[in-house]
């Protein structure tokens, strides 16, 4: 069988080699452009530094890759770009061609945007063209640190040129610039901030033909000088018309110097053969795609998958120069042995997920640069990377996912690195307190009364928590196994039995309320609750034991794609829809594959089948959501292979099936894995798996296995087949045993009862008894049983654990009930209705920064509180103070909903924490307040785009929130 096999997809391979199309030919880079992909469709190599691409637009969340397909102008070509990420920067050293004399008129811009039609656009791998409704033609290609134009300008028309380092995709803080020139070169620098801090971009520019220079500093046209130094630099650049040969710029780039930019572009590109890069591009794409063989019926499936594998290699974005330097996260110039290459640009978060697994099984090398990278990073800055970019630590998302891209790596014994420094640095990234590790070791969670994003922080801690410990026992470091692998069961500790969600605690252990799980919360990243009610890795027994057995895990998984709850509230990551799970992001990517540990694979099979449809089409609006650096893509070629690793590090594979008839897959080690599957286009279900002729008995295969090399053979049926493969043995790895009660949950509100309060408990398992006690002692199974809710009428701390036979007992849990006590008022008498307001202008990312970093504008009374002082859209802060006035004695529930962050105070306690919040996005909190007028405080700050604010608050015996009117607010001024 398996001989037959081989001698056929060598035979299919000899002939897909002679047809005319190769795999180069199927890539589409349009796909993604439109919808919020944010991916670009210009000119780069695989992993480059150089994304040679057209900018259509800056300033909005859409222009993140700097171009986007409804757009029908385009202002320049620039050197820079990110692939489909959530955050815009980049679009360094811009090159604007032009027919026209420029006009001074025109201010900062010099020049308009040329307008073109996608007719006249071609995108293919390493070559980008456009003809310009102007006539100029303008071709890109690339090598890994060069970028090559040219630009065949209409006859009878000035041929001319603006370099222009004052252009922006966003609004960032130029701190330094400069340019120069000497005979055909042109060169400079830029140092900025935006998302990345401190970036520096160098670079050489040469040309085929002779010009005439002209710098514009800061607006202003500079005569007879050689070099300039400035914030806003461009230089203006004729050249003699010469209409038998069009106009060809090579521009080397680095992060070191210009001496290391034009060193690249010396080694790279030797002459002006544009034709040469262009072919020797396509040449080297083609041989990366080729480790993909695919064969099928559908091109768009083809369309898809090659694009996919595609966007895979447009990132990590290679750092070090040809002479081995590159500069650090020090911002220190530093050198690496040549043979080993630095890179930047790692979306963590995203790619923790699918990508890396993905590079496990095909670029080994790539991850060994990486993780060298990353231990450079922690060098440089006692620290791992978050989510790093062009050196620098831009801090975006949570967790510390690069611990689970080096254990996966470990785990599969791709060790081209430290080991010992690699564990020192995850243990020790670990520990860092802005992470919110402070409050998760002393509480087991993350309280939502002082950090936002919490539960998902906890979540994903813990699985990175997991990895650390997995790590450690295989080193054998017992005690930090011991200590990591408690930690990455802290997790239990925010499930609420009654609703069956991940949810956001207090301080005080309060149930965080009121409680939506389709809603849009400031304890979740970029999700609802539905979107992380499945995230536990490392442990999906565990989410099984804790809502009650399999039956209720399943049943659970079947709502999530089922429900008919909207999402209420927006963010612009929530897309790609079925139910509440939202392929478009990535919390969601692996429940699919969840039916697998709860004995249902058919119903994994048929909804990946549907994914692989419905969220993935070959238009430019075919990608569901943020590519995010090839994370949405590789859950596509993982899929479409029959093959996703929802645990990286349990060296596992969940099997689905394939799209493909047959498929090849050249492994890292240089052996091939085989996959072939019967009819997949009319059969969605998986009979029966053979790996070299013998069967797959498990939902799953080893990594170990696939690298071995061989054929992985699905036998295929259009029904769901009898045996499901649902027996213990035949389920993924998961760190709990079946058979745990679930952690028991307390529904009550006790946080600030008045004179007394009713505790109602319970656990999801069926048939456990709740034991408890109020002595701080941990319940055992002798301990007060709980059968009807009881009263307590002083504080106390109440710790519970459920016991039911021939199962394990459940985790412990705690809560604290807080008896009230009421702030007396600051005044009886408060004078005039209104607000003092102070508002500042500056970049601001907590609410913190406002006084600190912002620029005073104005002051004066406000009747309330709004936006309306406002002067500028973005980048600006509030401050409201004044009094508050409490018609009653009671407990009082506040709430901002803000977008950036707000923060409420009274009488100096904060009340509401919702700051650097995730677009607008509501936080609440509870205060007991006596009847009277009470000193208040309330921050907000708005970065870029969708400015909001609204403070409401729900009075004692009432049941809806209300927004807070002008009558309640007081300057304390007759």
């Amino acid at each position: 069988m398996i001989r037959s096999f081989l001698f056929a997809l060598l035979l299919g391979g000899i002939l897909f080699s002679c047809r005319e199309k190769q795999p180069v030919d199927y890539v589409n880079p349009f796909i993604g452009t439109g919808f919020h992909g944010h991916t670009y469709p210009g000119a780069s190599l695989p992993f480059g530094a150089v994304q040679l691409s057209s900018d259509t637009r800056r300033g909005n969340w859409d222009a993140c890759s700097g171009y986007h397909y409804s757009d029908s102008t385009i202002i320049g070509f620039s050197h820079t770009h990110l692939s489909g990420t959530g955050c815009i920067d980049l679009g360094d050293v811009l090159f604007h061609p032009s027919v026209n004399n420029h006009d001074v008129s025109l201010g900062d811009s010099l020049y308009l945007p040329a307008s073109f039609s996608h007719q006249n656009e071609i995108a293919q791998p390493g070559y980008y063209s456009v003809l310009l409704d102007n006539g100029i033609r303008a071709e890109l290609t690339a090598t890994e640190h060069v970028g090559i134009h040219r630009y065949s300008f209409p006859q009878g028309m000035s041929n001319g040129l603006v370099i222009d380092l004052a252009h922006l995709l966003d609004n960032e803080t130029i701190h330094e610039a400069s340019m120069g020139f000497a005979e055909n070169e042109v060169y400079g620098m830029r140092r900025t901030t935006g998302w990345a801090t401190n970036q520096h971009v160098y670079f050489v520019a040469q040309f085929s033909r002779p010009f005439d220079i002209a710098f514009r500093v800061n607006g202003q046209f500079v005569p007879s000088v050689k070099t300039v130094d400035a914030q806003r630099i461009q230089a203006v650049l004729d050249f003699a018309e010469n209409m038998s040969q069009p106009l060809v710029v090579k521009v080397g780039i680095s992060s070191v110097s210009i001496e290391n930019a034009r060193a690249n572009l010396q080694a790279e590109v030797s002459d002006f053969n544009f034709d040469e890069v262009k072919d020797a591009a396509r040449g080297n794409w083609n041989k990366q795609l080729s480790a993909y063989m695919v064969s099928g019926p559908n091109a768009d499936d083809l369309t898809n998958f090659y694009t996919a594998v595609y966007h895979c290699m447009l990132t990590p974005n290679l750092i070090s120069d040809v002479n081995g330097q590159y500069r650090g996260a020090d911002m220190q110039v530093r050198s690496e042995e040549r043979k080993n290459k630095v890179y930047s640009t790692f979306s963590l978060w995203d790619t923790f997920r699918a990508w890396n697994p993905l590079m496990t099984l095909t670029d080994t090398s790539l991850l060994n640069n990486m993780i060298r990278s990353m231990l450079h990073f922690y060098d440089q800055t006692g620290e791992l990377p978050v989510w790093p970019l062009a050196s620098s630590e831009t801090g975006t998302m949570i967790g510390y996912h690069s611990v689970s891209v080096i254990y996966d790596a470990f785990s599969k014994n791709i060790r081209g690195y430290d080991v010992e420094k690699a564990y020192e640095a995850m243990k020790i990234s670990a520990a860092k307190n802005k992470k919110g590790t402070s409050s998760y070791l002393d509480l087991g969670y993350i309280p939502a009364d002082s950090k936002r994003e919490s539960v998902s922080c906890l979540l994903e801690n813990a699985y990175d928590d997991w990895c650390i410990a997995r790590m450690a026992r295989e080193l054998g470091k017992d005690d930090d196994y011991q200590e990591f692998t408690e930690r990455s069961l802290l997790y239990r500790n925010v499930f609420d039995g009654q609703t069956g969600f991940f949810r956001a605690r207090n301080r005080d252990g309060s149930w965080e309320t009121p409680f939506n799980p389709a809603e849009v919360g400031r304890a979740y990243t970029e999700a609802t609750a539905w979107q992380y009610r499945f995230f536990v890795p490392h442990d999906v027994q565990g989410m099984v034991n804790l809502l009650g057995g399999y039956q209720s895990f399943s049943d659970a998984l079947d709502s999530l794609f089922l429900t008919t709850e909207k999402t209420q509230g927006h963010l612009s990551d929530i897309t790609g829809l079925i139910g509440q799970y939202a392929h478009g992001n990535e919390p969601s990517h692996h429940m699919a594959y969840l039916y697998s540990y709860a004995g249902q694979p058919w119903k994994t099979q048929q909804m990946t089948r549907r994914l692989l449809k419905e969220m993935y089409q070959p238009t430019p609006e075919g990608i569901s959501g943020n590519e995010d650096c090839g994370q949405m893509s590789a859950w596509y070629v993982l899929s479409s292979l029959g093959l996703y690793q929802v645990c990286p590090g349990s060296g596992e594979f969940i099997l689905t099936t394939p799209l493909f008839d047959e498929a090849k897959i050249r492994l890292a080690n240089g052996r091939d894995l085989m996959i072939s599957a019967n009819d997949p286009a009319r059969n969605t279900y998986i009979s029966e798996v053979y790996w070299n002729d013998e069967p797959v008995t498990a939902n799953f295969i080893r990594y170990s296995q696939l690298m071995e090399g061989g054929l992985l053979r699905f036998v295929l049926d259009s029904n769901i087949p009898a045996n499901s493969k649902s027996e213990e043995k035949a389920l993924p790895y998961s760190y709990s045993e079946p058979g745990e009660v679930s952690i028991p949950w307390v529904s009550s509100n006790l946080s600030l009862f008045e004179n007394e309060v009713w505790v109602q408990a319970g656990t999801a398992t069926s048939g456990a008894q709740v034991r408890y006690t109020l002595d701080g002692s941990e319940p055992t199974d002798e301990s007060l049983l709980y059968t009807v809710p009881f009263l307590l009428k002083e504080s106390a701390i109440i710790k519970l654990k459920a016991f039911a036979p021939n199962k394990k007992a459940s985790a412990l849990a705690t809560y604290r009930a807080t008896k009230a006590v009421f702030r007396k008022p600051d005044l009886q008498t408060a004078g005039k209705n209104g607000l003092r307001f102070s508002y500042y202008e500056g970049t601001f990312q907590r609410t913190s920064d406002i006084r600190q970093n912002g620029k005073l504008v104005k002051t004066g009374i406000c009747s309330a509180v709004d936006l309306s002082q406002a002067v500028i859209p973005d980048h600006f802060g509030l401050i409201f103070d004044g009094y508050l006035y409490a018609p009653t004695d009671g407990i009082y529930t506040f709430s901002t909903q803000s977008d950036d962050g707000s923060v409420l105070r009274i009488g100096g306690q904060t009340v509401v924490d919702n700051d650097g919040s995730h677009a607008a996005i509501k936080a609440s909190g509870r205060i007991a307040l006596k009847k009277g007028y009470h000193v208040m405080e309330l921050l907000y700050f708005e970065d870029y785009e969708g400015e909001f604010l609204a403070v409401s608050w729900k009075k004692p015996g009432e049941e809806q929130m209300k927004h807070i009117g002008a009558e309640n607010y007081f300057t304390g001024v007759n």
